[in-house]
Order: structure tokens, then sequence, then C-alpha cells
């Protein structure tokens, strides 16, 4: 870090400046000669971390300095700072507070970090929480708020998380909500992995949960054959997943002059494959095809669904048909019937 900027802005006197000098070289020797002790890492490194925050405390305070001479400052100051916590990790453990300490100092000054920095992080994160989501859930939206986004390591955090964790779909819906607007042309490649899995890995819960979701994205990127073609490829994953039949129908349902046939035909899948055990579906089949189909079919699928559900559901099925019955007779009590004389 330039003297002449810690002077000009009052930060810090050259006597200081110069203590400070002797203090990095007397700690980068200990370093060197591996006599360091984790007690003096740890002082330095709380050195370090004040004289940042003084600076950006006098940056702040002073409208007309140098951008370009102060982000050098700043950048010079963070990188000392993670030579430190990389030392510590190299020689020592890092507890669980200077993790901490150390990932809100990456958050706060993040437009002066890049990934290779950030890679020290993921190693510590990888040796010493393995298992902690809401860190990886940190760290993944670091390397998307860096100032030079770099794709390749970006996905190599991420493949480490997911390995890691017990239950990765928080940073699956993490990094896919974040890049489809920031990396719109891997986002295609993480929906397939998280739906359809890869070699090395499948998670049937992320799998159910991220269908819907791939499909509404490409009905939003793309177009009504292109999310019907994708649809067919989803449908024919197993467990069979009701809401990916349900985005799909409102896709259908949203067309202009959509099908009656087409979307009935997927009520019937959804039913059949997701209606032993919902009686959602059912009663929006029914619902369907009161306001917008064929009112005498109503009856055959409250049938067809007494034949398919579970015995202890029949019941709560006939209390919904019945208020479904009242929907329609108050809708036909409201008509008027005007005869002409």
């Amino acid at each position: 870090m330039d003297s002449e900027f810690l002077q000009k802005y009052s930060i810090m006197q050259w006597d200081e400046y110069m203590m400070l000098n002797r203090e990095r070289s007397s700690i980068n020797k200990k370093i060197s000669d591996k006599v360091i002790t984790k007690r003096e890492l740890l002082l330095h490194f709380k050195i370090e971390l004040s004289l940042l925050k003084l600076c950006k405390r006098k940056i702040k305070g002073l409208g007309n300095t140098n951008e370009v001479v102060a982000n050098q400052a700043l950048v010079f100051l963070c990188d000392n700072i993670i030579i430190i916590f990389h030392n510590i990790h190299f020689y020592f453990n890092i507890g669980q507070d200077l993790l901490t300490t150390f990932i809100n100092v990456c958050e706060d000054n993040v437009s002066c970090l890049n990934a290779k920095q950030l890679n020290i992080l993921m190693e510590v994160v990888m040796k010493h929480t393995p298992s902690n989501q809401n860190i990886w859930i940190r760290l993944i939206k670091l390397y998307l708020n860096l100032k030079s986004l770099e794709p390749d390591a970006l996905l190599c955090a991420f493949d480490q998380g997911v390995r890691a964790l017990d239950d990765a779909l928080p940073l699956w819906k993490t990094l896919i909500r974040h890049v489809q607007y920031k990396l719109p042309e891997i986002v295609s490649k993480l929906y397939e992995q998280a739906t359809k899995g890869t070699k090395d890995f499948y998670n049937e819960r992320l799998s159910l949960e991220i269908r819907p979701k791939y499909l509404e994205w490409c009905i939003g990127c793309k177009d009504i054959n292109a999310a019907r073609h994708l649809f067919n490829e989803l449908k024919e994953l197993k467990p069979a997943c009701r809401k990916l039949y349900l985005v799909m129908i409102a896709i259908e349902r949203d067309e202009p002059n959509y099908e009656l046939d087409t979307v009935r035909k997927l009520y019937q899948e959804v039913t059949k494959l997701c209606g032993h055990d919902n009686i959602g579906v059912w009663i929006d089949y029914m619902r369907f095809e009161q306001e917008y189909g064929n009112k005498r079919l109503i009856n055959g699928i409250c049938c067809t669904a007494i034949c398919k559900l579970q015995k202890d559901l029949f019941s709560t099925l006939m209390e919904e048909k019945r208020g479904l019955d009242s929907e329609l007779w108050s809708a036909l009590s409201k008509e008027v019937i005007v005869i002409d004389e």
C-alpha cells in the first residue's frame, strides 16, 4: 500500500507506517522460519483488519479522494488480511469465530477480492465446516458478487458444496436464481443436472423440487414448443412430479384458443400418477370440466377418484365435491333467463 496515501488522508503517520512495515517483515520472517505462533498471527490479523476499517471510514468521509488510488489501498489491505488468514489455516486450526469474522470481511469488501482469494476460504470451509449450509450459501454469493465473475471457479465451489452437504437444495436455488441473470448460458446446464442428475450425483428431492422451476424457466425464455418438448422429457423421470403437471397445465391454458383435450389429457395423467394421496388434483380436474369443459364428465371423474384414492380420504373428497356442486348451483341460480313474448 502506498505510504503517500496513508499520510495524505491522515490515516497513519510516517513513524506509524514504518512500525507497521517492521511488524509485517517480522511476521513474514517468522512464517518463513516456521516459528510463528497462532497468537501472533491473530494479533496481526486484528491490526490489519482495524487498518482496513479505518481506511474505509476515511475514504467514505472524504468525497474528493482519488478512487483508483483508494481502491488500490483497500485491495492491498484485503490481500494482507487474506494472506494472514491463509497462514493461520495452513499452520493452525481456524476457529468458528475467526471464520465468521473473515466471511464478514469478505462480504463487506467483495469488490476488492478475486476468485483465487475466495478459493482459500473454500478450502477452510471444506476442512472445518463442510456441512454448514449457511456458510456454503454465503460463499457462493461471494463468488457471484465478484467484480470479475469467474464461472469456472464459481462452479467448482458449487460442486464442492453440493458434494459436502446432505441437503444442497438451498444451494441449488441460490445459484440458479442468480445465474439466470448473470450467466444465462449455463442455466440450462444447471437445471439439467439438478433434475436428471449426473454420473456422480442425483438427489430425488432436489429433482422433484427443480423440475417445475425448469419448466417455468423454459417457457419464460423460449417458447411453447420448447416447453412441451421439455415437459415430455421431465415427465418420464421417476417418481412423477405433481407440480410439473400443474405448471404444464397452466402453460397450456395460457395459450390463446387452447385445446380442451390437451389440458384434459394432462389432468388424466396427473390424477393417475399422483392422485392416490392427493385430493387437490381431482378437485382441480373436476372444476376445470365444470367451468370450461364438459360437466357430464364430473361424476365419472369423481367415481375414478374414489377407486384411486386412499380410503381415509373418501370423506374429504365427498365434502369437496359437495362444495363444488354448491358452486355450480350458485352460478346457475344467478343466470337470468329472458323469455320473449
